[in-house]
């Protein structure tokens, strides 16, 4: 096919010159320098035969020659016919480095797609200097580094169904020299990187990982909406999940936005919650912080999974458990306040206003987080903020009658006096607040039955529950099962296996039962009293 232009313009016989088309073929697929000398001197030959004869097409098809025969080579890593063509010596005119054939491929590109080492370390050598920036002309724009990520050479029997582990398994048995050494040449490794990771191409970020992790683990420079600017992949992955939202993923993103989840445990693996440059990024939230106020459970889920610091906090002093109870967002609070417990979150730490997330579920009249906080830190039930408000001066304000009950239950003080001097009845705004601060309605937990009836429940609850957290749907479930109070030097319980939770104790009609007739005694009481003064008015008179 190279000397076919030749034969058309006379001077040979066609059977001569398929004799010649298959020898430099077989010279380039053997990588036998001497067979392709041979075979180039033999069509030099018959273009000089032509030149006599006044043709000047000679030379041109020449260089052409050269330029198919160095693509040639690439394909088949061909490295010493690569280097003789490229060199022009024994009379064969060079061949460009950057030649493009008719799909506008560069012999670089060729290389890439074979994966032909050899022949890309060749090309990307400082005497040759091929460009790595070249795109193709075909509507792909594709450089070299994404031919090679995009080979069926490398491609893996894996679907986001599968653990990244296993990705990484079988990416790990695959020889990936080929692309390495086009990420270590190319300038633009970051910004192909951060444009795989948003498009949820998890296979080509894990080589990416695997070969030219320190090349894209800190801050990358991109082009958005024609600017370029320094991200981090991995926040903006994380950026991207939180934009899709776990609502519009049921509409149609659920297959990318499980992609970009994937991304997140795979850039775990390589310890990316240390790449994020805080002078860099030192305006928005941390990515678990982020994840909680928005209230996304699986997201929250991911982030857990890496080595993040589950109490990193923001520059006003709040935690991802902060964040999550300050937040009106989340349809899946408790879910995620458990999940951060479970994980080491402090119940007790204050922001720098001194608010706890106590405080901040009290603040939110958040019943069923409220109770999971007070279970494991009971401590923090009148811990003070800076203007010595307590969680139940939060909980009387946001008007949370099962708030403020749970607090009185948990021993809550409520004759605490904040800076103005002022009680939780003081800033009551209702009747109802206002008759249960100021009366003896609510029934003190009795410790010690507590802690016999936590002793005979050892062995069946010992822990938060796992994943599913369905016993903990029941409101009832803590007042029935609450844990003696923590020591100070233990207020942060970490839990550190899976278990169920038990069922709750005693009837809810028998405590209802009990309630009223204490309701019934006290009413009584005032009564005869009322009685008694009024005779002894009457006694008086006479």
């Amino acid at each position: 096919w190279m000397v076919q232009s030749l034969s058309e313009e006379g001077g040979g016989t066609t059977d001569k010159m398929g004799k010649q088309d298959n020898d430099v073929s077989r010279a380039v697929v053997e990588d036998d320098t001497a067979l392709l000398l041979a075979a180039v001197d033999s069509i030099k030959k018959a273009a000089l035969g032509r030149l006599r004869n006044g043709s000047d097409a000679a030379r041109i098809l020449d260089q052409e020659m050269s330029n198919r025969l160095l693509h040639l080579a690439c394909r088949h890593d061909a490295a010493e016919c690569a280097r003789l063509l490229l060199d022009g010596e024994y009379g064969i005119t060079p061949a460009s480095v950057d030649a493009r054939d008719q799909l506008t491929r560069t012999p670089l590109h060729v290389a890439a797609e074979a994966h032909s080492k050899r022949c890309i370390q060749l090309l990307l050598s400082v005497s040759r200097n091929a460009r790595t920036d070249v795109r193709l002309l075909d509507g792909t724009h594709l450089v070299a580094l994404e031919v090679a990520l995009m080979s069926r050479r490398v491609q893996v029997d894996w679907s986001l169904d599968n653990s990244v582990e296993d990705l990484l398994a079988y990416l790990q048995q695959k020889d990936l020299n080929a692309v390495r050494l086009l990420a270590e040449k190319t300038r633009e490794v970051g910004e192909v990187a951060y444009r795989y990771a948003m498009e949820g191409r998890v296979a080509a970020l894990a080589m990416l990982l695997l070969v030219a992790e320190e090349r894209i683990s800190a801050m990358v420079s991109v082009v958005i909406d024609g600017v370029r600017t320094k991200r981090s992949i991995y926040n903006s992955v994380v950026d991207e999940v939180l934009s899709i939202g776990e609502a519009s993923a049921r509409e149609g993103n659920e297959m990318r936005r499980k992609a970009l989840l994937c991304e997140i445990q795979l850039l775990n693996q390589f310890g990316a919650t240390s790449w994020r440059d805080r002078k860099v990024d030192r305006k928005s939230l941390p990515p678990l912080l982020r994840a909680a106020k928005a209230g996304d459970m699986n997201l929250t889920k991911m982030l857990l999974m890496g080595d993040v610091h589950v109490n990193e906090t923001d520059p006003e002093g709040n935690t991802a458990l902060h964040w999550c109870l300050s937040s009106s967002s989340s349809t899946q609070e408790p879910r995620i306040v458990w999940l951060l417990q479970k994980n080491g979150a402090r119940v007790f730490q204050g922001n720098k206003l001194g608010l706890t997330p106590v405080h901040s579920a009290a603040a939110k009249g958040n019943y069923k987080a409220l109770q999971s906080l007070l279970l494991h830190a009971q401590d923090c039930v009148d811990i003070p903020s800076k203007t010595k408000e307590t969680p139940l001066f939060l909980a009387v304000k946001n008007g949370s009658l099962s708030c403020v009950r749970l607090l009185l239950r948990y021993g809550a003080n409520p004759k605490a006096q904040n800076l103005r001097k002022q009680r939780p009845i003081d800033v009551a705004t209702s009747q109802d607040m206002r008759f249960l601060l100021n009366s003896a309605n609510v029934v003190p937990m009795n410790h010690g039955s507590m802690e016999k009836n936590h002793a005979m429940k050892k062995e069946r609850h010992k822990e938060l529950p796992g994943d599913d957290f369905n016993d903990y749907d029941n409101g009832d479930y803590y007042e029935s099962y609450v844990v003696p109070k923590a020591s100070v030097g233990h207020r942060d319980f970490r839990v550190k296996s899976k278990g169920n939770s038990a069922p709750k104790e005693g009837p809810k009609l028998s405590r209802l039962l009990t309630t009223y007739f204490i309701y019934s005694i006290m009413i009584i009481g005032r009564s005869m009293t009322t009685l008694a003064k009024s005779l002894l008015g009457v006694s008086r008179f006479r």
